[in-house]
């Protein structure tokens, strides 16, 4: 995955395996619970999106207000009716 808006540590993490919002969330250096705290779900909702469990538009809409993220870098996702 090549994305010019994708900071480069972030694309590594990727390519070795690790979920995108991690790879996000720890290259700007925030723990699950600062995460957790900035979009208003629990850390075990954090911890199970990252581990690859689907979720739904809000959440990561959410998700990538709190990090900042590029417009759509997480619409790639599929949505369900529930997080976790």
């Amino acid at each position: 995955m090549k994305d010019s808006r994708i900071p480069e540590p972030v694309l590594t993490a990727m390519s070795a395996g690790t979920h995108i919002i991690r790879a996000y969330r720890e290259h700007l250096g925030y723990s699950v619970e600062d995460l957790a705290v900035a979009c208003g779900l629990a850390a075990e909702e954090i911890l199970n999106i990252e581990s690859g469990l689907r979720y739904n538009k809000g959440y990561r809409d959410r998700i990538a207000k709190s990090l900042s993220l590029p417009a759509g870098i997480l619409e790639a996702e599929p949505d369900i009716l529930d997080a976790a």
